[in-house]
């Protein structure tokens, strides 16, 4: 088992240069799962981030719903 890892070190050492490695560094096919093929770089860039004004979007959506609803039973019991 040792002369394969051996084999494996020497063509690393004789095939690969400075990019390689970066490249083996930045897009690990071993991401654990979470990474989906993705670079660290392009999971920063595609994260949710906290909005400071809140839930936006449920709040419009509850006044939206609420007003579908005020509008329903005004119409069902004219």
């Amino acid at each position: 088992m040792a002369t394969d890892i051996d084999r494996l070190v020497s063509f690393e050492e004789a095939h690969y240069d400075e990019y390689d490695y970066y490249n083996l560094k930045e897009y690990s096919c071993h991401a654990g799962g979470k990474g989906k093929g993705r670079s660290k770089k392009e999971i920063e860039l595609n994260t949710n981030r906290h909005c400071p004004a809140g839930h936006e979007r449920k709040i419009a959506e509850k006044l939206q719903n609420s007003e579908l609803k005020r509008r329903r039973t005004k119409s069902s019991s004219s």
